[in-house]
């Protein structure tokens, strides 16, 4: 009876993990996208900042202010806030985030996924809840005081980039939960779902996802 209840078990673990993890990819594979624009908008920035609000018809008919906009500014820092936080999620399920464990490569493939099983029960996702909880009053007290760039005349609606501060957690939450249904199906899990569990690169010390 044990194989027929493990095999009934562990692959609706691996279906569920799989759609906890599918906002962060989507999120993740969206924002990923505006990296365009920003190196624009730094371009143009940079450009006019240093070059084009120096000369003389530029000056002569007082278009200095329209080049050197905190709008600009703004929309830098913006969009790679939103960058960085719309892709947490997708990072981690990616195992794309750096480490810096001098223990973890010591111990076998096992030791490895066990590390990353108590990390992410004992670490991320106590961090992640109580992150997630103060953030979104964050977010409320800028949606609610419409909060704006103030004097600076920056870009206004300051609950947008702020409701990133929620959700980019929210979704690194998921892809933890995600990650930590798969590596229990890896590890007390049929070995026949090993490969549906996709946690073997995590065992990997010298995997990155870049190459």
């Amino acid at each position: 009876m044990k194989p027929t209840l493990e095999a009934g078990v562990w692959p609706h673990l691996i279906r569920i993990a799989r759609w906890a993890d599918a906002p962060a990819v989507l999120m993740g594979r969206a924002v990923s996208w505006l990296i365009l624009p920003l190196i624009a908008i730094i371009i143009v920035d940079s450009v006019s900042r240093k070059f084009l609000r120096k000369l003389p018809f530029v000056i002569e008919n007082n278009l200095h202010g329209y080049l050197n906009s905190p709008i600009f500014q703004d929309a830098e820092w913006h969009l790679h806030t939103i960058i960085f936080l719309g892709a947490l999620g997708y990072a981690y399920s990616r195992n794309a985030h750096v480490r810096l464990d001098i223990f973890r490569p010591r111990l076998g493939v096992r030791g490895r996924m066990m590390v990353e099983l108590a990390g992410g029960i004992l670490l991320l996702a106590p961090f992640l809840v109580v992150f997630s909880y103060y953030s979104w009053d964050f977010f409320m007290s800028a949606w609610l005081s419409d909060e704006n760039s103030g004097p600076a005349n920056g870009i206004d609606n300051r609950w947008i980039i702020k409701f990133f501060v929620f959700l980019g957690p929210v979704l690194l939450l998921l892809s933890g939960l995600s990650m930590v249904l798969r590596l229990c199906a890896r590890l007390f899990g049929p070995e026949e779902l090993a490969a549906a569990a996709d946690v073997d690169k995590i065992a990997d010390s010298s995997f990155s996802a870049f190459n």
